[in-house]
């Protein structure tokens, strides 16, 4: 059926125009000021009749038979004179030629209104002729019943509105300038629309007009889907009416462009009088949006089966509050949450609507069901089916049960997908990295406030790159052929230089070298020795030009990588604090690599020396405090009665040689002790009360500085004297702390943001040799990590052994095989 009809009345003062809604069955006339269409008389709940502002229409073209200067608009006689041209809308205004005028008549003006109005080039002819022969207002109103009783053209559910025709795109421009002298007529014309319409002779072509206006609506697209929310548009201040008649002023006020929108009521007549004489009474029923939009449904061609009636929300939220209360499905560790949460909204679900899941949560069930795209296992989110509810023979309590079922494997997602799975705990006291869960009550106030619960759940995942580079990792090597896997290096006895090798046409391909024929085929030359050493520098391996097993694993990349390896790296990832630190120091220790990264960038790199695998770094974060100069190394206790309380035993000597200091501490002080002069048979790991201590120097073990972290496992970065073992592939060397490379470059980088400290200023004290500490002003965050695989920044993937054996457990335990 027809939505609205607009009859637009065109006066020597401007435009007067009815518009009807179908739905509603309201008529509200509107008027032109200053060029400003303005509709008068829309009821409102108290019984007034705001006016409310729209901008005009963009002018119209010209229309075959219309009147010079009309711009379009059919002008037809009215006694006033007055003239009405009929439009008819469907959400677009349609604009019906009709025959040209024959007479004109007197223009005339009205002083109380042409102080509000504006002056418009050409408007001295914008109005000129009065018709003798034009359709009365009583034929319009025919019209408009006809019109409105049009059948309304079938449409399918979902299917898009089509382009306005031609007739509709007419409708859009702009109705033709109102001269000044002829809109001063309208202030003192104070005459009901129903009086005009009384006063109009018949129409001879009304008939032919109606007919005309039927075909227009049957041929115009459909309408789109109405909204139930009223857009306030954002209107230029309105200029204020001037009307002699104190009545209707008090009937129809001026609304502010943001004044509330007015409820839709029932009228009490269908008549255009009725709605501009006076408002609906008070105790006129007020419709609701659902019921003045409501339409008879479409027909179709394609039969649909019964659908059984929903249940009602109330019995949906009473079968909810129910399950709740029972405990059974939502398990111990949420029942206070859930309860909370669902107590707090009335019960009300959070993923069921109209007795089915709505779009939110068919997209979250689709997400839960391919986990395994974030490395975690489906199964472990178990979701409701898709078209529960869609056949109608869904019961409340199967709604119930979907909704807690959905709400749970969503809350154990969120928090899988920032802790993981795996308790770091279980690889060992070592391991101290301790991610946290999320709370369930934050989830569930997260997924009730989000506007998009996928992207929710997805933000629980590592933010890092580094993790979403292996998440795309993962994804192809799941894709992967055994075709798409390249050709291993073999093993074999490590190449040397000089070499002659079936294995070296191979490593230059893989070095994208250039092939070699004839008898040096098989040589391994010195462009390839070149290139190899170039290779061992990038991956943190001994640069000698060997290619032994650690080389060897290193250039045949992904191959050897599995999607177990991926899996638990992944797993890893989850326990890296989410807030690294713009500034920050990443150790990578199966690596043996150290970078200051600014910015998510490295600013500095030098290679390191980790724990030996029976003396292991920890895996943790903290925050570097301070730098120490020329530091006395402190001998840890476990060291001390395990390492050297044996030696010493044997040969007191020992100490000296070390150039280690004995301690005693006694009522608060601390003495040197001559170690010749204790008897060291005497004391063991469990009864030792002395302490050995290196004092500054070019033997200390810690070398010239040291940068520190306080923690519970003791361990620092710092210098070493033992320059030599940088240079091997394997670097597991020390008892738990990390030994820098290059300790004064690191400086540099880690002190670029404090103010006074600097590189230069370490080396400069460090020739001095005295002991002291600097403390920092901005403390940088530091991280002790553990990834056997990554994605370098150059897209390769890299992968490194497994020195401490974290890989292999965490397979086991998470039964992902090797």
């Amino acid at each position: 059926m027809i939505r609205s009809l607009r009859i637009t009345l065109a006066s020597t003062t401007g435009l007067v125009a009815f518009g009807l809604s179908a739905s509603a069955g309201l008529a509200m006339p509107v008027t032109v000021q200053g060029g400003m269409p303005t509709y008068v008389g829309s009821p409102s709940s108290d019984g007034a009749a705001p006016v409310e502002s729209m901008p005009a229409p963009p002018r119209r073209p010209a229309v075959q038979g219309a009147p010079a200067g009309t711009g379009g608009i059919i002008v037809v006689q009215s006694p006033a004179p007055r003239a009405a041209a009929a439009t008819v809308t469907r959400d677009t205004v349609v604009t019906m030629p009709l025959p040209a005028p024959e007479t004109s008549g007197p223009e005339t003006s009205g002083p109380e209104t042409a102080a509000t109005e504006t002056e418009a080039p050409g408007a001295e002819t914008a109005v000129a002729e009065d018709l003798s022969s034009a359709p009365g207002t009583t034929a319009l109103t025919e019209i408009v019943e006809d019109a409105l009783a049009a059948p309304e053209q079938e449409t399918q559910a979902g299917t898009a509105s089509a382009p306005a025709d031609e007739a509709a795109q007419a409708a859009q421009a702009e109705p033709e300038d109102v001269s000044p002298e002829a809109s001063d007529a309208a202030a003192g014309d104070t005459r009901s629309e129903t009086d005009v319409a009384e006063e109009a002779p018949p129409a001879p072509d009304a008939e032919e007009l109606a007919e005309t206006i039927e075909d227009v609506v049957e041929e115009a697209p459909p309408p789109p889907a109405m909204s139930t929310e009223v857009a306030e548009p954002d209107l230029p201040a309105e200029p204020e009416l001037s009307n002699p008649s104190s009545e209707t002023a008090e009937a129809a006020p001026v609304a502010e462009p943001d004044a509330p929108v007015a409820e839709p009521r029932e009228p009490a007549s269908t008549g255009m009088a009725d709605n501009t004489d006076s408002p609906p009474a008070a105790e006129a029923p007020v419709a609701t949006v659902e019921e003045a939009i409501e339409e008879p449904a479409a027909e179709t061609a394609v039969e649909t089966a019964e659908v059984s009636p929903s249940p009602a929300d109330e019995d949906i939220a009473a079968a909810l509050e129910e399950a709740i209360s029972d405990g059974a499905a939502i398990g111990k560790s949420n029942s206070a949450a859930l309860t909370k949460f669902y107590a707090g909204r009335q019960f009300s679900p959070l993923w069921v609507s109209g007795g089915r899941l709505d779009g939110q949560a068919r997209a979250v069930v689709h997400r839960l069901r391919s986990a395994e795209a974030y490395g975690l296992d489906p199964a472990r989110y178990p979701t409701p089916e898709l078209d529960i509810g869609l056949d109608g023979q869904s019961t409340a309590v199967d709604l119930a049960a979907a909704e807690i079922g959905l709400t749970v494997a969503a809350v154990r997602f969120a928090q899988d997908a920032q802790t993981g799975t795996f308790d770091p705990a279980a690889l060992g006291d070592l391991m101290t990295a301790r991610p946290v869960r999320p709370e369930t009550a934050d989830v569930l106030k997260g997924l009730a406030g989000a506007s998009d619960r996928v992207a929710y759940l997805e933000g629980f995942n590592p933010p890092q790159p580094q993790f979403k580079a292996l998440q795309d990792l993962l994804a192809r090597l799941r894709e992967r052929t055994p075709e798409d896997v390249p050709p291993q290096i073999g093993d074999g006895p490590s190449l040397k230089p000089g070499m002659t090798d079936e294995r070296i046409p191979l490593l230059r391909a893989r070095l994208e070298l250039p092939p070699v024929e004839g008898i040096d085929a098989h040589l391994y030359d010195d462009a390839t020795v070149e290139a190899v050493e170039a290779f061992q520098e990038k991956a943190s391996l001994e640069v000698d030009g060997v290619i032994g097993p650690q080389t060897r694993a290193a250039l045949n990349g992904g191959a050897e990588i599995t999607i177990a390896d991926v899996l638990v790296n992944m797993e890893r990832w989850r326990w890296v604090p989410r807030e690294m630190g713009d500034l920050h120091v990443w150790v990578n220790i199966p690596e043996y690599w150290l970078r200051v990264m600014s910015g998510g960038a490295p600013m500095f790199e030098t290679r390191v020396i980790v724990g030996k695998p029976e003396n292991q770094t920890p895996v943790f974060s903290d925050e570097i405090e301070y730098v120490d100069v020329n530091p006395f190394w402190n001998v840890p206790r476990s060291i001390a009665v395990k390492e050297m309380l044996p030696h010493i035993r044997q040969d007191p000597g020992f100490l000296e040689r070390q150039g280690l200091q004995v301690l005693y501490t006694t009522g608060g002080q601390e003495y040197l002790v001559n170690p010749y002069s204790v008897d060291w048979s005497r004391f063991n790991e469990d009864n030792l009360p002395f302490r050995f201590r290196q004092p500054p120097g070019n033997a200390n073990a810690l070398g010239r500085v040291k940068f520190m972290f306080p923690n519970k496992h003791a361990v620092y970065l710092h210098d070493t004297p033992s320059r030599n073992l940088f240079a091997k592939s394997v670097r597991a060397f020390s008892h738990g702390c990390v030994r820098v490379d290059n300790p004064v470059g690191f400086a540099d980088a880690l002190l670029s943001r404090e103010d006074h400290l600097n590189g230069q200023r370490i080396k400069n004290l460090i020739g001095g040799g005295a002991n002291g500490e600097l403390p920092m002003k901005r403390h940088v965050p530091v991280h002790l990590t553990y990834f056997t695989v990554w994605v370098d920044s150059a897209g390769q993937t890299q992968k490194r052994p497994d020195i401490y054996d974290y890989d292999t457990r965490m397979k086991s335990a998470m039964g992902l095989g090797s």
